[in-house]
């Protein structure tokens, strides 16, 4: 049921975001804070014990750079620079907080899905900022500039929540227990801050005065890279991974993306991509779950026969 509310609750999101660009957009400025909230909370659950990297976890990290890079770079190779940083933002971004929910779902690996998670975040807060120079074009600001505001960016809504929760762990250990308990204000802070975010890229894109066919590129594009993902991490997993990899590839922190995405040094028709991308992998995994009661329901009726 909650998988449902939290679907409708994004398709709201956008609405509200798009309707009420004007009284939404000036609370962007409120958006780093309120994203470090949301993922204090999740990393207050996180087990550091239990991780355990294992060598497909380095692939999988290289999956996602060569994903976010691959694409970006083929798209600037055939003259489209806007269309490459949108299909870069829809790549490159790390592996969603709800890929271990899903992956339970799909009676997969959990473990080996939340070191995934971790190690996906910390990639992305260290290599992104070295990335970003050379992915947007921005006059006047050289590359050390531009990565370290980007790498300031990032530190605050990913390295202050890992700090926050390291101490509060240290000095309260009971507080791991927190987000379960509050796994419905994770929720409503995730629906305030897409729809923040959807204001703010709404009023930039309407800035620009474009028409929808200069956004339909993005859209196609990151249906495209949606779907590359979870099917190389289907491939790449084999056998025993095949579930595990192909949500680690596939699922998306979208909510840090859409932050970088919607920042003054990116192109506003970039945010298009990541914001669509949100749809489609929501919708993948809807599949994905289908598939697999289906499945699940074979076998019980083999086994009770």
């Amino acid at each position: 049921m909650k998988k449902h509310i939290r679907s409708i609750s994004m398709i709201v999101a956008f609405l509200v975001g798009g309707l009420f660009h004007k009284q939404l957009a000036p609370l962007g400025a409120y958006l780093p804070a309120s994203v470090a909230l949301m993922l204090s909370i999740t990393f207050l659950g996180i087990e550091v014990a239990r991780l355990k990297p294992q060598r497909m976890h380095l692939w999988l990290l290289l999956g996602i750079q060569m994903i976010g890079m691959g694409f970006w770079g083929i798209a600037r190779a055939l003259g489209y620079p806007v269309l490459a940083e949108s299909l870069f933002f829809c790549g490159i971004a790390p592996v969603a907080i709800a890929a271990p929910v899903i992956v339970n779902l799909l009676r997969g690996n959990v473990e080996f899905t939340t070191t995934a998670l971790v190690l996906s975040q910390i990639v992305f807060g260290l290599v992104t900022p070295l990335l970003m120079p050379f992915v947007v074009q921005v006059e006047g600001f050289c590359y050390t500039e531009l990565a370290a505001e980007v790498a300031m960016q990032l530190g605050t809504v990913l390295g202050i929540p890992a700090l926050v929760a390291i101490v509060l762990r240290w000095v309260y250990p009971p507080c791991k227990g927190w987000p379960a308990r509050l796994r419905d204000v994770s929720l409503g802070i995730w629906i305030v801050n897409l729809t923040i975010i959807a204001g703010v890229g709404t009023q930039r894109v309407l800035d620009m005065d474009s028409s929808w066919w200069n956004m339909l590129p993005m859209v196609l594009g990151s249906l495209v890279v949606c779907i590359t993902g979870f099917v190389a991490g289907y491939k790449l997993g084999g056998r025993e991974l095949k579930r595990e990899c192909s949500q680690c590839l596939g699922q998306k922190n979208t909510i840090l993306t859409l932050y970088i995405a919607s920042q003054w040094y990116v192109h506003p028709l970039a945010y298009i991509g990541p914001a669509f991308y949100v749809f489609f992998h929501n919708m993948a995994n809807a599949l994905q779950i289908a598939l697999a009661n289906r499945e699940n329901k074979r076998i019980s009726r083999t086994e009770s026969k």
